[in-house]
């Protein structure tokens, strides 16, 4: 039964050698600018064996970004950050595929110069979030 796992599939336009998915794990790792940085292309090409990687959370837009140093994807400096991640990946031999991200109600003042994050809710999450500051 195992013995599929390691055979070609075809999902959507993607053609991956195996049926090894890297699910997404939020890092931690891009700057305080969302911009990704040169350890992830370092951690997503060692992982390019997977038929496809997931990668981490991105965030969409500044009032949905609410993890420190998470990656984005909403400015021309981070679609530029993300292409050395890509290539790299791709070198190895790998593909991948971003994974959007908006927080919600769970966005912190703190990642929006003050301002409350964007929500289908009028209320933000009770209880602590994780902050730059803690």
């Amino acid at each position: 039964m195992h013995e599929a796992l390691f055979e070609p599939i075809k999902l959507g336009a993607i053609s991956a050698p195996n049926r090894i998915l890297m699910a997404p794990l939020t890092r931690a790792r891009a700057g305080m600018d969302a911009v990704p940085t040169e350890i992830m292309a370092t951690y997503y090409s060692q992982r390019a064996s997977a038929g496809l990687i997931i990668s981490e959370a991105t965030g969409i837009s500044r009032e949905g970004l609410g993890w420190p140093f998470a990656p984005g994807i909403w400015n021309e400096a981070q679609v530029e950050g993300w292409k050395p991640v890509t290539q790299a990946v791709h070198a190895a031999g790998g593909r991948i595929m971003c994974q959007l991200w908006h927080m919600g109600r769970i966005v912190h003042p703190d990642y929006n110069d003050g301002q409350p994050g964007v929500s289908a809710s009028a209320t933000t999450a009770p209880g602590h979030t994780h902050t730059y500051e803690g």
